[in-house]
């Protein structure tokens, strides 16, 4: 359970209220969302990308993050700052001594970003044993030479009956667009699963594969890739074989703030029965989390602007001297346009009346004419209210540009197991 014996010290009292009616609003709706926990049954498992997860936050988003990670077994977290770990000591301050958490290196290098991961999990309730490690590539199964951008870490648990090892990762998201794919983002989400998969044939414990794989929906090439093998027969089928499984209640859920995005998955490759530790698709309990409905809410842009009003001024003054230095390019670029235009008439007026005396044959290059420059676009400071800067900008800082991901599996199936083993005799 949450503490909040530190919201007490807080001396503005309009604040203290403030934090103490949301947290209150939080737990109404946590409660409401997400099942109750139990002690031996059931296992909820999160994942949750918390935008550059470091210090910087206000004091009240720590209460926040705690009290959502709390109301979870297993919480697995993507973009953790490495270089700065006060976000993360912060929140596990106010969970408590009963949560602990195992954590990946940084990643360096532009795309990794110094980002690192993290499990935090309740230890009432979840063992760590002991297996922590970071996927390598061997060398025929590089991705042409270069390995993950922000290399997947994988941590085995033990919840109840259910021994299970748990993958995440942060797909690339770059810009390498081919034929309307990312082609990297496609790679790492191929190499990863099928790196898994052959693993686990040599491992007689149950797979999950979780985090933000940056795909946008739940039927193009980048899901297929996780969920799905295509194959040619011998005899020149197609056929599909399945990779990892994702049950359909998890494949409802965007998880951006737009709620259009399926950027986070949650997918299973187990070597027990589906049913022992996953329910029914009728009964199968996973969502998507929205924060925003309880705290940093839209309506609340004005009561926060004291926090973001600095920001915001530096972001318009920006947009005015990147507006103002396009307009000085522009202008140079029109002038020479325009001087070029000149020519280009000139040009244009000559060949056109020496090919009029002498019809039969062309006489000259036919002059091309210089390309117009664009002009540039309206600077930010006319298009970016207040009200859309901490929407779309200042509250992802303090929680996060993703909803947590979350799923409720079943760790007690003794009576399955046994009937099971009875069959077998």
């Amino acid at each position: 359970m949450a503490s909040y014996k530190r919201i007490r010290k807080i001396e503005d009292d309009s604040a203290k209220v403030r934090v103490v009616e949301r947290l209150l609003k939080l737990r109404e709706q946590l409660h409401d969302r997400i099942p109750e926990k139990t002690a031996t049954q059931t296992l909820l498992l999160a994942t949750w990308n918390i935008r550059e997860f470091g210090a910087g936050r206000l004091p009240e988003s720590s209460y926040y993050i705690a009290e959502i990670i709390d109301h979870f077994d297993i919480v697995v977290i993507q973009e953790v700052n490495s270089k700065e770990l006060g976000g993360l000591e912060s929140v596990l301050e106010i969970l408590g001594d009963n949560w602990s958490y195992v954590m990946s290196d940084g990643v360096e290098g532009h795309a990794g970003g110094n980002e690192a991961m993290a499990f935090v999990y309740n230890t009432n309730k979840v063992k760590f044993t002991g297996l922590a490690g970071e996927i390598v590539l061997s060398g025929d199964k590089t991705m042409g030479d270069i390995q993950f951008a922000r290399t997947p870490f994988m941590v085995s648990f033990r919840a109840g009956w259910f021994d299970f090892k748990l993958c995440t990762v942060h797909i690339y998201y770059g810009k390498d667009l081919v034929k309307g794919v990312y082609q990297r983002r496609l790679k790492e989400i191929k190499a990863v699963s099928d790196f898994l998969l052959k693993r686990q044939e040599s491992d007689d414990v149950s797979y999950i594969l979780l985090g933000d794989f940056n795909i946008p929906d739940t039927e193009g090439v980048y899901f297929n890739a996780l969920v799905e093998n295509r194959y040619i027969t011998k005899a020149g089928k197609d056929k599909t074989k399945e990779k990892f499984f994702i049950p359909k209640e998890i494949r409802k859920h965007p998880t951006d703030l737009g709620r259009v995005s399926h950027y986070d998955q949650i997918a299973f490759s187990l070597k027990l029965e589906r049913n022992m530790v996953l329910y029914d698709d009728d009964e199968q309990r996973a969502g998507a989390f929205n924060y925003t409905e309880s705290v940093y809410k839209p309506v609340d842009w004005e009561i926060y602007q004291p926090f973001y009003q600095e920001a915001y001024d530096k972001m318009i003054e920006k947009e005015k001297v990147r507006f103002a230095k396009a307009l000085d390019e522009y202008a140079g670029k029109k002038q020479k346009y325009d001087a070029d235009m000149e020519k280009y008439t000139a040009a244009r007026a000559e060949y056109e009346r020496l090919n009029a005396e002498y019809k039969k044959t062309k006489l000259g290059t036919k002059p091309t004419a210089p390309k117009k420059p664009k002009e540039p676009p309206v600077p930010n400071t006319t298009r970016t209210t207040k009200e859309e800067y901490f929407t779309g900008t200042w509250r992802t800082h303090q929680m996060s540009d993703h909803l947590p991901l979350w799923v409720e599996l079943k760790i007690d199936f003794s009576d399955q197991y046994l009937k099971k083993q009875k069959t077998a005799e």
